[in-house]
């Protein structure tokens, strides 16, 4: 497991030949692109590191405040009855909610947004039912350099900083730096798309990998 201080003490021996951590605004500024740079992996994809099992404390409700963390559901909702019997309850959009009651269907739907908070909406739920969901949390964050780098790649995190600084400084190195950077993601992705036997696929947001962004 590598540190924002292990990064960072790599992207200055890189940048200035220096093994040691730059001071005032610009350690702030890099500690701000490797949190930047953590952010935009999870956005593009949903790693195994940012998946988190959720276990309401009753399902006695029909709406459900959820973490602070959450960022969006990653598989349907399910309550266990007193018969150990698994129901679903898959997410519909607000705007097929009305169909949906129509229809008589077990289903729920997210309120809110990630500045406010989310709750989560369930119709059909059993009362006195345990009630899991499964979930893609944000990043912790990278802020203090005692701070451990959650993605499985941290030379992704390194680059994707010295790319970032190359940039702001108009390096011609910036285009093969990035390069590398898109790469280390890219490959990333691949090793978490092989499953073992049983594994659930995860997949890509609608993001591309696009140099420079």
């Amino acid at each position: 497991m590598a540190t924002l201080s292990d990064i960072l003490y790599s992207v200055n021996s890189f940048l200035d030949l220096e093994r040691e951590l730059p001071t005032g605004t610009e350690l702030a500024t890099r500690v701000d692109f490797a949190d930047q740079a953590v952010k935009d992996a999870a956005s593009i994809y949903r790693f195994k590191e940012f998946e988190t099992l959720y276990y309401p404390s009753t399902s006695t409700i029909a709406s459900l405040t959820l973490p602070t963390n959450f960022r969006e559901l990653s598989s349907s909702p399910a309550e266990m009855d007193s018969s150990s019997t698994f129901k679903a309850f898959p997410q519909v959009r607000l705007e097929e909610v009305n169909d949906n009651i129509n229809a008589d269907n077990d289903f729920c739907y997210l309120l809110g947004n990630d500045m406010e908070g989310h709750t989560l909406i369930f119709h059909g739920l059993t009362n006195n039912a345990t009630l899991s969901l499964q979930y893609q949390r944000f990043p912790s964050g990278m802020a203090t350099l005692t701070d451990i780098c959650e993605l499985p790649d941290p030379e992704y995190v390194k680059q994707k900083v010295i790319s970032y600084v190359l940039q702001s400084r108009s390096d011609d190195r910036f285009p093969q730096i990035e390069a590398d950077a898109q790469s280390r993601l890219q490959n990333m992705v691949s090793r978490q798309m092989i499953q073992p036997k049983g594994g659930v696929n995860r997949t890509p947001t609608n993001q591309k990998f696009v140099m420079g962004e």
